[in-house]
């Protein structure tokens, strides 16, 4: 079995892992910011801060459908005994 490489001759696993990786520590960093941004206007409650808050919740809630519909999968789909 050989390994396929880029241009580069760098393995492509390696570089699809690194990205992943990448990826995964940004959306990481992306919901703890979010996270500390929701605790901070919920402790210091104003117009701005009350509108910011609600702001983080729907952008929370329009990730989750998105990922959802993104995620679904088709009766088709399942059907085939090999998925």
């Amino acid at each position: 079995m050989t390994n396929a490489t880029n241009d580069h001759g760098v393995p492509e696993m390696w570089l699809s892992r690194l990205l992943a990786g990448l990826v995964t520590l940004l959306v990481a960093i992306a919901a703890i910011g979010s996270l500390v941004v929701l605790v901070l206007n919920a402790l210091a409650p104003s117009a701005v801060a009350v509108l910011a808050t609600v702001a983080v919740l729907a952008l929370v809630v329009v990730a989750l459908v998105g990922m959802s519909a993104v995620g679904a999968r088709s009766r088709r789909w399942l059907s085939n005994p090999y998925w």
